[in-house]
């Protein structure tokens, strides 16, 4: 069981490392741009998931209806979301990002990101081909957690098993 401790170690350490540097870089990008965390959690929120009624936003944020409202007032004004009624049911109001807005997502994921650029400059190409096959890998079952509801049931990949 040692080299599992010491394999959770590596990627509890890089999991550190990269989340340090990509919300530090957030952050500042974020106090830059004057926005809150949550007016920017909602915006990242509807570039993700398409344009949302506002109880879905409040939901998500955890906070009352009049809360969310107050929070996308500036959002509104500055002309980074816009507000519509759903055709289905008129009393329900939507919310979705303007072009204005997708641009200011982009901008800070882009900045979040950045550090990644100077960092593949210091591997080298081998290094950078070793490493492939292992990010692929994590990425695949990554995106299985997040995508399977009970990730604690998951069965092992056939293939790895045969090799152990």
């Amino acid at each position: 069981m040692p080299d599992q401790d010491i394999f959770i170690n590596t990627l509890r350490e890089w999991v550190e490392e990269t989340m340090h540097r990509s919300m530090h870089a957030f952050i500042r990008h974020n106090r830059r741009s004057a926005l809150s965390l949550s007016q920017a959690n909602s915006l990242f929120r509807l570039y993700h998931h398409g344009a949302s009624p506002v109880s879905d936003l409040a939901d998500h944020l955890g906070v009352t209806m009049a809360a969310v409202s107050q929070l996308l007032a500036p959002l509104d004004k500055s002309g980074l979301i816009q507000r519509t009624e759903d055709p289905a049911d008129r009393r329900v109001k939507m919310i979705a990002l303007t072009p204005k807005g997708i641009l200011t997502v982009r901008e800070a994921m882009h900045a979040r990101h950045a550090w990644l650029e100077d960092l593949a400059a210091l591997l080298t190409a081998r290094e950078k081909e070793t490493i492939l096959p292992a990010l692929a890998c994590l990425n695949k079952y990554a995106h299985q957690l997040s995508s399977d509801t009970h990730h604690h049931n998951l069965q092992p990949d056939p293939e790895k098993t045969k090799e152990s």
